[in-house]
């Protein structure tokens, strides 16, 4: 495992955990703290299923939200809200283990521009995301 992977497993043990991250758990098994980079392996959730029995949209935006707030996360070490999340569904996720990559495109004074994807078993991106998130003012 690499020293950026290591560190953010730590820092992310470190941190008060909301309720809603219990539905999304994953394991990370990438990161780049210098370029705001993360790979996440989310573990099987039967309860995501849809009437084709793939993962439901509602529950792949979920985990590209972790995906992107975890890259926000390692580039800038605090969580920024996001303020608008686009997602794009390219093709059905089978039920089990999905891995989601996160990269931060830009990061100002104001705002964090990040970019996300969960792919296929056979590493094909299936729903693609952009989101905006908010870097608050250093209090003073």
């Amino acid at each position: 495992m690499s020293q950026d992977v290591d560190e953010l497993i730590r820092l992310l043990d470190d941190q008060p955990k909301p309720v809603c991250a219990a539905l999304t758990p994953f394991t990370v098994v990438g990161a780049r703290f210098d370029i705001g980079f993360v790979k996440l392996e989310f573990a099987a959730q039967p309860a995501f299923r849809n009437h084709f029995g793939n993962i439901q949209g509602g529950f792949a935006v979920a985990m590209l939200d972790a995906v992107v707030s975890i890259a926000a996360y390692a580039l800038l070490r605090q969580w920024l809200p996001t303020i608008e999340i686009k997602s794009s569904f390219l093709e059905p996720i089978p039920i089990g283990p999905c891995i989601g990559e996160g990269r931060v495109l830009k990061a100002g004074r104001s705002l964090a521009f990040i970019e996300g994807r969960l792919m296929t078993p056979d590493q094909r991106p299936a729903v693609t995301a952009t989101a905006t998130a908010l870097v608050p003012a250093p209090k003073v």
